[in-house]
């Protein structure tokens, strides 16, 4: 690792105002990578990212750090707009840490990923993208079926309510989504099995950390919104992280395969987390997350505590591979 004391890391986010979506806060993110770099003697500055871009463009130009961590997760409360700033860094020269902005929007179009994932044969279940009224063929699937919208992150809009199990259900799923987040819905074969996280860590090619299986103990089959983030529900009670996953070795092997060959594909860079429901020995890759969230209280994390590396050593590594860009960020 070269040394990084000398450098100026800044800390981009989206502004969390007052009232904001649990999902989109990434204030504890930042509050973890600025300890992390406090201790490791590396000066930073905190760039917001709010409703006034331009505040942020300037402060970039003309402090001129030498990379960014970027914790950006989206621009005037809109996710899909993530991948914009990215790309703006990319305009401005500075290299910065996680995927570029053309992985970062494939991933946030569920749909173009699984066009990509399926025509490089890696396994995720059957789909079709469907809007309210439209008039549709369910030919070849399978009930029940999942529904959710085509390019939110975070399970926004996931409850139980999302697997249908008739034609009728899934009308009015769709209704709802297309109506209530202003976008197509994503129908899929909905895969009754384990639900694994593949934490990915690295470049040509990534490591694959311990494995995170999701335990669910109650009716709710799903890492629904609630599951995710609301601590006081009964979703989120039922739902228990355990890492590593007990898995046969040649069932490992295949997941890992399988997430490596993901990764890679949709260009992900230095850190990822790709979603698995592994049916037999089938694992279905559910969805594919560039830049996933690093709280200490989340997967990622527990995946980076299983193979002994601290918090701290991942920002120094992910900021040293940005670093290793400068010259073509």
């Amino acid at each position: 690792m070269i040394g990084l004391s000398n450098f100026n890391i800044a800390i981009l986010h989206n502004d969390v105002p007052p009232g904001a979506d649990p999902s989109e806060d990434v204030l504890d993110q930042v509050d973890s990578v600025v300890k992390c770099l406090s201790k490791l003697n590396i000066g930073y500055t905190i760039v917001p990212v709010g409703d006034e871009i331009t505040q942020s463009i300037n402060t970039l130009v003309s402090q001129r750090p030498d990379a960014v961590f970027n914790l950006c997760e989206g621009v005037y409360g809109l996710s899909g707009l993530e991948m914009n700033m990215a790309a703006v860094l990319e305009l401005l020269r500075i290299p910065y840490t996680g995927s570029p902005s053309l992985s970062l929007g494939l991933c946030q179009q569920k749909d173009l990923a699984k066009n990509i994932l399926s025509a490089n044969g890696v396994p995720t279940p059957k789909y079709i993208v469907l809007t309210d009224n439209e008039v549709y063929s369910l030919r070849g699937f399978k009930f029940p079926l999942f529904v959710k919208p085509v390019q939110e992150d975070g399970s926004l809009g996931v409850t139980g309510e999302n697997v249908v199990w008739n034609r009728r259900q899934l009308t009015e799923r769709i209704s709802y989504v297309t109506k209530t987040y202003k976008q197509p819905a994503l129908v899929e074969e909905f895969i009754d099995g384990r639900e694994l996280n593949v934490a990915l860590l690295g470049n040509n090619p990534p490591v694959v950390l311990p494995l995170e299986e999701v335990l669910f103990v109650g009716q709710e089959k799903i890492l629904s919104y609630n599951a995710k983030w609301i601590r006081a529900s009964r979703s989120y009670e039922e739902t228990t992280p355990v890492c590593p996953a007990n898995l046969d070795a040649d069932i490992l092997k295949k997941v890992e395969e399988v997430a490596i060959l993901s990764f890679r594909l949709l260009r992900c860079r230095d850190y990822a987390r790709v979603d698995i429901r592994l049916s037999g020995n089938t694992p279905y890759v559910l969805e594919v997350n560039p830049n996933p969230d690093i709280d200490p209280n989340a997967g990622y994390a527990f995946s980076l505590q299983a193979a002994g590396l601290s918090l701290e050593e991942f920002v120094e590594r992910v900021v040293g591979y940005a670093l290793s860009r400068k010259d073509h960020p």
